[in-house]
Formats: structure tokens, sequence, C-alpha cells
């Protein structure tokens, strides 16, 4: 069967038989992560998914996957500056010590995209600056000499010594208050944000011989630096704004702390966050990707966000794809690193409110810790799952502090880390904290109390990524029925519970039952909220993601073609919830060998994505893997290759060396050297993705047993007949105890299974295999699906020969 009309797998890699499942996950049905339920925060959504083929009818398994992930690494270009200038001529001879290499310079607007993470790091969390610089250029590729960060930090005043002038003013406000305000509360003293401890103060009032019973009056009299900032401890020992204090950048004028502590546009947890949809997987997809996208609070509360909001890239050097003249990135001449990171001015604005937010109320006030909770779900938008966790860490201690363990707002907090823990592949702990939430939530609120669904469906969504289909269907079917008769059958959160239970049929091959819930969810959607809603597009393009899974190709092309036009006049044309829409089309493209329009919509959605979310962005890196999946299909190895080397190597760098999405990437490539016929580098990479999916999601998840059937596809390549035929008996048996043997995945093992016996000659064996396959698959996906007609077609060749042989 030619690849191109092959229907790729959603997560992970594809197994054989089934052809290629749809790469790219399709979208995602409303989603489950939310501070409510799903509909509430994450309502339908689409998402596009990381994918991995496996073979196409060829039944040689492709692990080529579908999606999260292939970066295109802008290249790093430095400003060369030769070598250090030649010393003038000295009659004594040439120096004894060759001068140091000068640093590249770096002007201030090279530091801007990376100013709000290393003031979190060295400010907040205390880190020295090496650490700091170490960090920065493992997560961002930044790289600067140490005397350089000093000298940044010096100049965006944030430096941690106090300068001497600035302890002089300290010592002087400290002994006034003693000796003439000594009917006043004590002093607090903060420098740039950070606290001056007393046993500070008082060793320099020691070392400069400050006599402590009289005022301290420095020669000459000088104003109040601007970075000290000076409070008064109340009654309750929290400090409290000072009337001589002085106001600087970094700290609250008397009129901003009337509005931080009265601000009515403080949004709670629940509402501010945004739920986590988990990627809609196909068949063969085992693998759960990081969780892709997640609806802007905006589209929650009731308005839509402009196209606007989505932009703001500054353009610099323009590295373009191969074979094609988009550009790709936006780049920086220094560094090579994005000007502009999605929603970046909301992050530098919450960090900026967060530093003051401290300063004014301390690390546990309410308003601090709604702060940190905004910041945090920012953070998961942008796809930066270490530094969220980090956040939502520090917020879940402060609201154990503030109300308790059991308090409603500190369950809300477990639950976002449980959340950001899915984000990062960490399945076993998320489903740890959500089973403990859940149980909190039932025993204060109820089992039928919205929150309490809300962690019903997150725990549902970690059996998802874990591949316990059956252990999330039953949650799911118990959530569903709670709402529609708590909130009723046309409830948004109902309507999400209906399109979460459809993904996970979907995932279970079960496609009419997906199709009938599909369908419900569209039609009350478009009733409900209304034709144009993003809500009822989404659901739409869950309806054509099961239409593809059936190949039914014309019926999801026209319900993506709509969904996208809708978007682009609702959205605008660079929202992610359009270019997912796009990306869902360029998938159903490529299952009908279109694979030109595939590759025009997969380089628009990857430039856009490049653009207006950053190059490291989950969803960039998705739609690179998909256009990988496209030059795969036309046997453009090479270019695919160097998409799917990016995106592995950023993945390792921004996810982790064992996320499921970077262990997906290694078997796409793994895939793609197998296609050049390099086939010890692709074992190699098979053995170990396989090793590290046993360790990090269990031997009989399906990603697990996907590798294992890639693997058996290499040693097929490599007529090592017995080792693959071995690897296969152990696929399809452990599928059909695991996913049941009528489950199309065990079926292409089985189609997998009857090639590989058939290349050694076992005709009667490979033909009653084979002719089993295609009567299941008759019966499950119908006579006309692609699986069973390829199925058929090379059963009536096998047969042929067989009797030829006979003769």
């Amino acid at each position: 069967m030619n690849p191109s009309t092959a229907n790729p797998p959603v997560f992970g890699e594809l197994d054989l038989s089934y052809s290629m499942q749809n790469p790219y996950v399709s979208q995602q049905a409303y989603g489950l992560y939310g501070s409510r339920l799903a509909l509430n925060g994450s309502a339908l959504q689409m998402q596009p998914l990381d994918g991995q083929l496996t073979a196409g009818q060829t039944h040689i398994l492709h692990s080529f996957h579908p999606s999260p992930a292939l970066h295109i690494h802008a290249p790093h270009i430095v400003e060369s500056f030769g070598d250090a200038q030649a010393m003038p001529a000295i009659p004594m001879g040439p120096p004894t010590k060759p001068r140091k290499r000068k640093a590249p310079t770096l002007r201030a607007d090279a530091w801007e995209p990376y100013k709000a993470r290393i003031v979190e790091l060295h400010i907040r969390q205390g880190l020295p600056l090496r650490e700091v610089k170490e960090n920065i250029t493992k997560e961002f590729g930044f790289t600067a000499e140490l005397r350089q960060y000093r000298t940044r930090i010096g100049q965006w005043r944030l430096d941690k010594n106090i300068k001497p002038e600035e302890m002089k003013a300290i010592v002087r406000k400290r002994q006034r208050r003693k000796l003439v305000e000594s009917d006043k509360r004590e002093l607090v003293f903060t420098v740039r944000g950070s606290k001056v401890e007393p046993q500070k103060i008082d060793r320099w009032i020691k070392r400069n011989d400050v006599p402590e019973s009289f005022l301290y009056a420095p020669s000459p009299a000088a104003s109040t630096p601007s970075a000290v900032c000076c409070q008064t401890i109340s009654e309750r020992g929290s400090p409290v704004p000072s009337p001589a204090y002085s106001a600087t950048a970094s700290v609250l004028s008397p009129g901003d702390i009337i509005s931080i502590a009265q601000s009515p546009q403080m949004f709670s947890p629940t509402l501010s966050v945004s739920s986590i949809i988990r990627s809609q997987s196909s068949t063969f997809a085992g693998q759960s990707p990081a969780p892709t996208y997640r609806p802007l609070p905006s589209l929650f509360l009731g308005s839509l966000p402009t196209p606007s909001a989505f932009q703001g890239q500054s353009a610099s050097v323009q590295p373009c794809l191969p074979g094609s003249a988009l550009p790709l990135e936006i780049g920086h001449p220094v560094t090579g690193s994005v000007w502009y990171r999605y929603k970046q001015v909301d992050e530098e604005r919450l960090r900026e409110e967060l530093s003051r937010a401290e300063v004014l109320f301390g690390i546990s006030h309410s308003e601090t810790l709604g702060i940190l909770y905004e910041l945090g779900d920012v953070l998961m938008d942008q796809g930066r799952y270490k530094s969220a966790e980090e956040v939502i860490r520090r917020l879940v201690e402060g609201r154990r502090i503030l109300n308790g363990n059991d308090d409603v707002n500190t369950l809300n907090a477990l639950e976002l880390l449980g959340q950001v823990l899915g984000c990062q592949g960490l399945y076993a702990k998320a489903e740890r904290l959500h089973q403990r939430t859940l149980e909190s939530r039932k025993a204060i609120l109820g089992e039928e109390h919205p929150d309490t669904l809300t962690s019903m469906a997150d725990l549902a969504s970690t059996f998802w990524s874990q591949g316990q289909w059956k252990e999330a269907e039953e949650l799911e079917v118990q959530v569903m029925e709670t709402s529609s008769r708590v909130l009723g059958a046309e409830h948004p959160d109902t309507l999400t519970s209906i399109a979460n239970l459809a993904s996970t049929y979907r995932d279970q091959g079960q496609w009419k039952e997906a199709e009938e819930l599909d369908v419900q969810v569209v039609e009350t959607s478009s009733r409900v909220l209304g034709a144009e809603h993003p809500h009822t597009l989404t659901s739409m393009g869950n309806l054509a993601s099961t239409y593809r899974n059936q190949g039914r190709w014309k019926e999801a092309k026209e319900l993506e073609v709509q969904v996208i036009e809708t978007f682009k006049r609702v959205l605008g044309a660079e929202h992610p919830h359009t270019l997912t829409s796009m990306d869902n089309l360029a998938s159903t493209y490529r299952n009908q060998g279109r694979l030109r329009e595939a590759e025009e919509l997969g380089v628009e959605v990857m430039a856009t994505n490049s653009r207006v979310l950053g190059v490291e962005h989950p969803h960039t890196l998705i739609s690179m893997a998909n256009l990988a999946l496209t030059f795969w299909n036309q046997g453009r190895w090479k270019e695919a290759e160097e998409l799917e080397v990016q995106v592995m190597e950023t993945r390792k760098r921004v996810l982790g060396a064992e996320h499921p999405s970077t262990l997906t990437s290694m078997a796409n490539l793994a895939s793609t050297y197998r296609d050049q016929g390099r086939c010890e580098e692709a074992e190699e990479l098979e053995v170990q993705v396989i090793e590290t999916r046993k360790r990090v999601l269990g031997a009989e998840h399906p990603s697990t047993l996907t590798s294992m059937a890639n693997l058996a596809s290499t040693y097929r390549d490599q007529g090592w007949w017995k080792e693959a035929e071995e690897l296969e008996v152990q696929v399809m048996e452990t599928r059909k105890r695991v996913l049941g043997a009528e489950h199309p995945s065990t079926l292409t093992c089985m189609a997998n299974l009857a090639f590989t016996l058939k290349s050694q000659s076992r005709n009667e064996e490979a033909i009653s295999l084979m002719k089993a396959c295609f009567q299941l698959q008759e019966r499950i996906l119908g006579p006309h699906h692609p699986d069973t007609e390829y199925s058929l077609e090379d059963l009536s060749e096998w047969e042929i020969e067989n009797i030829k042989i006979g003769l």
C-alpha cells in the first residue's frame, strides 16, 4: 500500500497492519483537565497530535508520530568579532599572557525574552548567578558570560548586594525609628524587592562602629535611594506600607497599593485556570503526549480574544523550511532565539504583580496566591511545564499555610499541580494527586458537586494517558450520568463529559459509539451555544476525527473546511484553534494521498505557530512533526529527518529525555532511518525507546507495545524473521489481553505477523491468519474501511500466489 494513503496513528508509533494511523491527533474532545469540568474551562478543543505511523499496508511498521513535536531550531547566529585585537608591538617581544577572547556583545533587547525567567530564578528562588546562567543556557540555548549576567542584573536594578549608600539610609531610618519614633512599630526593609535581614543590618552597624544609642546621620546627608523600601510591622506581624517608604519600579506607589488590595480584576483560581485538554488519539496511538492545547481563559468568561492577542513577534532572521521558501521562525540576530514568547506580556505583568504582592502582603497572602495561580496557568499555556510546576508548588505550599490541607482552595491548587505533572508525562504522580483530591472533595463537597466531577474527569484523564481505557471509560460514564442529572443534559460541562467519553471510545476502536456521542454533542452545542461558538466548532472537529478514523475522508474534509472558515471569521486566522483545525485538514489530505495540499497547509501552520506561539511551544512542535510526516509520505526522507531531529532535540531540552512526546519523536526518527536503509541506527533508537517506555509507562502500555512492533519491523527489514516473529507474537498476545481480541491495534498485529510468516514461505499459516484478520476487520471496521480493503487485496494476491506455487 502506498504510505501516502495510510491512516497514521495518533500518538506514538503506529503499528503495521493498520497502515499509518492518523498522525495528527485531530481534535480533542472537549477536554478534561480543568478547574471546573472540562467544558467549563476547556470546552471543546481541537488538537493535533504527535503521531507515529507504522507501516502502510505493506504492513511494515512505521513508527512515525503524528505529532507533538518537531522543532526547528533557529540557527545560532553569533556576531563574529574575529580574534582578539592585536596588541601594540612591544620592543620586549610578544606578550607572555594572551588576551582573553572578547565575549560577543549583547544588547539590552537580547536579554528581554529571558528577563522574567532570570528574575524568577535569581531573585525569587535565590539561585546564585552561576546556576541561573546554567539553567538559562539549558532551557533556551542563550549564552552569556557570568560577568555579563552581573552587569545586566545591575542595570535592571535587581542585584542583591546592598550598596553602601543604601545601607546608610537603612541604618539612619532604623535608628530614627528606635530613638525618636519609639512609639511606632518596628520597620522592615527591602532593597529591590529582597528583604534585608535585621542581622545583616546589625553586622553593618558593628563593622562601621555606629553607636546604637545615637542617631546616625551620615555626612553628607542624602535622600533615601529609590531601591530602598521600608514598611511597618502590623499588630498581626505582617508588614504594611510605611508612609516613609520610597517608591521604585519594583515597589508600588501608594495609589497602586490601594488598587491591588481592592482590585475587582483579581480572578479566583476557579475562574482563572483553564482546562487542559488531552489530545485525541487514534486507535493505534497508545502514547499520550503532553496535553497540547488549552483554551484561553477569556473564552470561558464570555469574550473572544482578538487575533492580535496571538501575534507579536518582531522579525530579524528568517530561516526557511527545507524545500520551501516560506520563513519558519523569527529569530534573534545574536542568539537565534525568539524575540517574543506566547503570552509574554501576561507573564511579565503577573511576575511584576507577584513581586509587589510578596513585598506588600507576604508570600502566603490570598492576593499573592491568586497571582501565582494565574501565572502557573499562563506558563502552562506557554508549554513551559517545568517552570509552571515550580510556581504551582509554591501556590500549593502557600495555600496549605493559609487555608490548611483540606480547604477548597488548597484542593484547587493540588488539582492544578496534578494537571501540570500530567503535562510532563508523570502520569503515576498525577494519578495519585487526582485520586487524593477526588477523595477529599467527595468528603467535603459531596459526590455530585461540579468540583468533584472535575476531579473524576482529571483522574479519568490520567487513566487514559496510561492506556487504561476501561478504567477511564468507567469514570467518564459516571461523570456524564451525574452531570446530566445534576446540571442538565444540555449543560456545557455535561457536553464536555460526553465528548471525553467519545474520545475514549475512539481509542478503543468503538467508532460507531464515538460517532453517536459526537453527533449528539454537535447538535446540542449548535442549539444551545450557537453554530459559531468555539465549543460547537471543536465538537465538529471531533466528529471529523471519528470520520477520519473510519476512512470517511470526504465527510471529514467537509466538516474540517467548515470549521476552519468559521474559526477564521470568529477568532481570526492566527488563533491556535484555527491553526489546529488547519492541521487536522492537512491530516485528512495526507490520508487521501493529496500530499501537495497537505504540505502547503502544514508549512503554513508551522510557520504561523512558530511566529505566534514560539518555536518551542508544544503546538509548534506538533505541527513540525506533522509536516515531517507529510515529507515521509512523499519519500523525502532527508527533509523528514531534519525536522524529526530538531523536534527530538527540542523536546529533550524542553520536556525531558523521558517524556512520552520525546520518545515519540525518537520513534519517528527511527522510522525514517529504517526507510533509508539505516537499520542499525533505527534499531538502536527503537531499543532505547522500548526500554524507556517500559520503565516510564509500563510493559503493557499501548505505546510500549507499538514501539515493540516497530522494532519487529526493523528486524523484518534486515531479514531477521525469527526475531521479528517472536516480538510480533508477544505484542499480539499482550494486545489481545489488554485491549481485546477485536481491537484495531490487535488486528494490526495479526496482519503484521501474517506478513512475517509469508516472508518465511509459511504460506498456509500466513493465509489463515490474514483471512481471520480480514473477517474481523470486515465485521468491526466495515467492508469499505481502507484497512479492510487492503487486507482483502493482500489476501487475494497471496491465495492466487499459493495456488500457482502448488501447481
